[in-house]
Parts: C-alpha cells; structure tokens; sequence
C-alpha cells in the first residue's frame, strides 16, 4: 500500500523487569549459540497481555499529547493466549487506556500480527479521511504451562512484551516517523508449517502442553517442503522489497539501517540477512536485538528501535515474517526537526 501520507507520531516498548534463562540442562551449549540469548524476559504471574497492553497504550497517548477520544480505531495484535478463552482483548484495552467509541479490532497473525495491525490501521485512516488518529497494539506472554519460551518453536525464543503505536497524518502535531511503504507478499501454500500432520482439535491446547512447533517444523522438513519454501519465498521477498522501495520512493543504497524479526541468531545470521544484504548491496547496517523474539510485537517493537538508530532525513527498512507465510516490508524515515 501507499502510505506516504501516513506517520508514526509515537511507538513505545514495555519490557518486564524480570529475566530468566533456560532450566539447568533443558539446552545444550549448542542450543545457546543458535539462539544467540542467554535470558529471555519474563512477566509477573499475575499480569495478563492486555493489562501490559493498555499500560503501552497510555503511554503513547501521553508521550503523543493525544487525547483518547481522537482515536478513531484500535488494532490489537497477539500470538498466544490473552487470558481469557472467548472475549476481544482490543475491546479491553480501548477501556483502558480511555477509548470509548473508537472500532476495537483484533488480530491474530503469530509474529507478522503486528505489521498486519498496522496496515489494517493504516488502511482505515486512508479510507476515513474524517479520522485524525489510529492506535495499534500487540501484547504476549509466553508462559507455562501452555507454552516453552527456550523449547516449544526451534526458531525463536520468547520474551514477554507490550508494544503501542500510534498512527496519524503526517504534518499534523510532531512525527516520530514517516511510514514511506509498508508491502507485504503471502503464499498460503506454507499454512502448514505451524501445524504439521497433527489432526485439528475441538479444544483449546488439544495437543497436549506445552506447545510443540517443533514437531510441526519437523513434519513440514521431512515433507521437502521446508527446501522448496525457500527456493520459491527467496525472489518473493527479494521482489517485495523492491516494491517496498518504489512505493517510498527511494533507492536500495538510500537504506541506513534494516531492522529484521526476532528470531534465533542462525535464521537472521543465516537466511534473512544474506538475502536482504543481496538486494540492498553495500554493507547495509542492521539493527542487533537481545530481547529474542516478542510475537505480535516484534514489528513495532523494530518501529521503535529503528527510530532511535536512524538520524534525521535517513531511510530504515524493517522486514518481518511468519509461518503461514506472509512476508512484510517497510520504509521509515526520520524526520528533519
């Protein structure tokens, strides 16, 4: 989509003040050295990803000098459970944080739900000219019983998180970022990947806890479909971020700083960037994360540390993914003070 008329007036990150790292034996040194972290954040028990959500909420509506009645829309993002089994949590969080009457929308996309939000948001502002303001947040907690933050997914480890961003015109009040592009490119031919050969069930964690994407991943590896995937996504996202480029307008050597998901250190070392390095040429610089990967929230939680490398009139690009697979890509760029 077009966004070039769309900005960024703020986007926080909540971190929970408590780490941990994995149990005694639970990984090898191996293990460690895939991942690339060695402590992963955790909340309080008694701290639910929507209560964490609407505390960011708050916090961007502060920091924007915003009111909650300017909302016109809020879009909640999430991988995993958000306390209850049966509500909308973007309902809660509106509450919250004071957004009455805005429309409350949910979204569910796994490590991609944050890009999704935002371009949902972005979406709407552009078809309602009348609105002024759109909120996004995404939230995750990824705890026990239900889920293994070291164990459950061979690709990531996860901490918990909140995230908010809020998305209005540019020139109207101050811009923390000027959203030029955000593309995104699906296959659904590679839905399979998170579910592997399990059979559905008719209950919630059905297949017994924690969660096993492991045992998806490697039913989707020893299909062949793992090597096809990327042979055929490699010139999917190489063509999504030149389009990502033409929509911003902007060259491949204009790109100051790319930010990448948060994944383990083999995926973003070993695949992503090689890939994004050969479209983008020269010795782009990318931004390191030690948070490991925060769920819905990693693409806003990107928005927010890209913003803080990026000095004023620079271009960032922030490439985001998940199983499923949907691709996304987008050009940010500081503004001149």
């Amino acid at each position: 989509m077009t966004a070039t008329e769309l900005s960024i007036k703020a986007a926080t990150l909540r971190l929970p003040s408590g780490k941990e790292g994995p149990a005694d034996g639970e990984l090898s040194s191996a293990d460690i050295e895939r991942i690339g972290v060695t402590e992963l954040y955790v909340a309080p028990d008694d701290t639910a990803p929507p209560q964490m959500a609407a505390l960011a909420a708050k916090d961007v509506l502060k920091s924007s000098g915003v009111e909650p009645a300017a909302i016109g829309c809020l879009v909640h993002s999430f991988s995993y459970h958000q306390g209850f089994d049966m509500w909308s949590p973007a309902h809660y969080i509106a509450n919250q944080a004071g957004i009455i009457d805005a429309l409350p929308v949910n979204v569910q996309q796994l490590c991609n739900g944050g890009a999704v939000a935002l371009q949902l948001a972005a979406k709407w502002l552009v078809a309602t000219p009348e609105a002024g303001a759109a909120l996004v947040t995404a939230a995750d907690r990824f705890c026990a019983p239900g889920f293994d933050r070291w164990a459950s997914d061979d690709d990531a480890a996860y901490s918990d998180s909140a995230t908010a961003v809020l998305l209005g015109r540019s020139g109207e009040g101050s811009d923390f970022l000027h959203l030029r592009s955000l593309e995104m490119e699906t296959d659904t031919e590679w839905e399979f990947q998170m579910r592997g050969d399990d059979e559905f069930t008719s209950v919630p964690l059905g297949h017994g806890t924690p969660i096993d994407l492991r045992r998806a991943n490697k039913a989707f590896r020893e299909s062949g479909a793992a090597a096809r995937m990327v042979k055929l996504s490699v010139p999917k996202l190489f063509g999504l971020v030149l389009r990502a480029l033409r929509t911003a307008n902007v060259e491949p050597k204009d790109i100051s700083c790319i930010a990448l998901p948060r994944l383990t250190r083999t995926m973003r070392e070993g695949m992503f960037k090689p890939a994004i390095s050969e479209v983008i040429g020269g010795n782009p610089r990318y931004l390191e994360c030690s948070t490991g990967c925060l769920g819905a929230g990693d693409f806003l939680a990107n928005l927010v540390d890209i913003e803080a490398g990026l000095n004023p009139g620079e271009f960032g690009m922030l490439i985001q993914g998940t199983g499923g697979y949907t691709f996304t890509c987008s050009v940010v760029q500081a503004p001149v003070k």
